[in-house]
Order: structure tokens, then sequence, then C-alpha cells
């Protein structure tokens, strides 16, 4: 059965708060990112624990440590960049060191999963095929022998933004350590349809799920899922279809009237809708 999560600093930056928001909507598997105005990744440990304790009293539990590992440019510098959410500026070569805090931190926190990407995108993704190729089977690699999932996110602003281009790395990176966080709003945002063709060439591989939905193909913001352009009821059709039970992370990148904590509790709502017609039932 699935899980109904949040990025929980799409309510606020602010752990507690949001927290206290996540138990006021009905929500108990979260998704951390930015913490207290920091990335999740460059807390130390003093930091680590008082989330951990604040996470533990609230009863909740983490399905994914959102890193921004491999949010870097993968040349000189003049690729197209994109949204860091909190972290920092690092050459590629460092971003070694963020997957190997980002999974100390996946294990303090009792996470199964910690995130990657693809390098900012170039201008032909299909020319470094080979090189982030090689850089996510090392990765996936490291992830496998710490205990852990490495969950390749579809983002728009990297080199992976579809489905179909998840796909080429996924038929060839057969290692079950590697899954795709699947992203239909990122999809949009790309200039692409997320359509059937996009979720079925990926299906079997998507271990975690975010929710957003685009205005428009291709989109320039975000709507509530449903009244966008990523057929959300049928997204989540699919995935029951294909027999997901993970999260659906609600990132929603959506403020209602300024306020993302209130455009947060209507895609909860939302969600749960679109579920219900979908017959995807939840866990939460």
């Amino acid at each position: 059965m699935a899980q109904l999560a949040v990025i929980t600093d799409e309510i606020s930056t602010d752990l507690r708060h949001a927290l206290d928001v996540c138990t006021d909507l009905g929500i108990s598997v979260v998704e951390l990112r930015v913490v207290n105005n920091a990335s999740i990744v460059d807390h130390d440990i003093a930091s680590l624990h008082e989330i951990k304790a604040m996470l533990d009293a609230g009863g909740f539990t983490v399905c994914n440590i959102a890193s921004p590992f491999l949010k870097t440019h993968i040349g000189d510098g003049s690729d197209t960049i994109g949204a860091t959410h909190g972290a920092k500026d690092l050459h590629r070569e460092q971003h070694w060191d963020v997957l190997k805090r980002s999974l100390e931190v996946a294990h303090l926190l009792n996470a199964p999963m910690v995130r990657a990407f693809s390098f900012w995108r170039v201008t032909d993704p299909e020319s470094v095929r080979e090189d982030i190729l090689e850089t996510l089977q090392r990765a996936t690699e490291i992830t496998r022998d710490a205990g852990k999932l490495l969950g390749l996110e579809n983002e728009y602003a990297c080199n992976i933004g579809s489905g179909t281009e998840a796909a080429w790395y996924l038929e060839r990176i057969t290692d079950p350590s590697l899954q795709l966080i699947w992203d239909p709003g990122n999809i949009a945002a790309l200039g692409v349809v997320s359509d059937h063709a996009e979720h079925a060439a990926v299906a079997n591989r998507i271990g975690h799920v975010h929710v957003k939905d685009g205005n428009a193909i291709p989109a320039d913001h975000f709507v509530v899922p449903g009244e966008g352009v990523c057929d959300w009821e049928n997204q989540l059709r699919w995935l029951h279809q294909s027999g997901y039970d993970g999260p659906l992370s609600l990132e929603t990148h959506f403020a209602l009237d300024g306020s993302i904590e209130a455009g947060t509790r209507v895609i909860a709502a939302a969600l749960r809708d679109l579920a219900a017609r979908a017959g995807m039932p939840l866990d939460a």
C-alpha cells in the first residue's frame, strides 16, 4: 500500500512546525531536504540527533534523504542550472563526500534511500551519457555496499529529465539498489508529456514518487495535482496497476495566497481524492 508523505520544507523549513502540520494532516512519513534553513546533509551530529529525537517523539519515519548529490556541473560550468534547495555549490569531485555524508545521515535517521541527480543539463544530454553512466554505476555500488538504495530523480534541470531518458540508464545498471524517483511534474517542466509510455518505460524501477503538477507543456510553474497537465489520476492508477507500494511524497512547489503550508494542505487533500478515484489505497 502506498504511503502519503511530504518533503518537510514544502511546509516549512522549521522542522518542528512542519512535523506539527504533518500530524494535523495525518502524515507520518517524511522526506528531509532543507531542515532549519540548511540542507539535511550539512547538519552536524548534534543537530542530527536533535532531528532524530523530534522524529521519534512524533512517531515519524523518514522515507528518503533528499540529497543534492550530483546537482553540479559535469564539465566547464556552462551548463543550465536549477534550484539547489539550500545545498552548497560544490565541484563534481566533492560530491562523493556529499554521497558519503548522505549515507551517514540515512543510517542515523533510518532512511532506506538517498537521492541522486545527473549533473546540470547540457545542450546535448546524449553526449555525456557514458560519463553519467560510469558515475551512477560507482554511486550505486557505494550505496549498495552501505545497505541503502540510490534514488535517481528525473529532474528537468539535469541530464536525466524524463522517463525515457532514465530508462537508458536503468537498462544498463540492472542493480536493484538503483531505483527511480518518479516525478511527472519535472517531465512537464522539461516540455514532455508524462503519458503512459513515459511511465511504462521505467515502471519496474520506480522506488519513490514526487508529487507536483505542471501548468502546461512545458511547465513554467506548478499547480494543484489534478488541475495541471500531468494527469495525476491516471498516474496513480498506473502506479497502482504496476504494484507500486512506496511513498507518494508531496513536493508541491506551490503556494496558496503566498503560503507554502496552505498550498501543501490543499495538495494533500487533492491527492487523497485523486487516489480514491484511481482505486489506489493510501496508508495515510
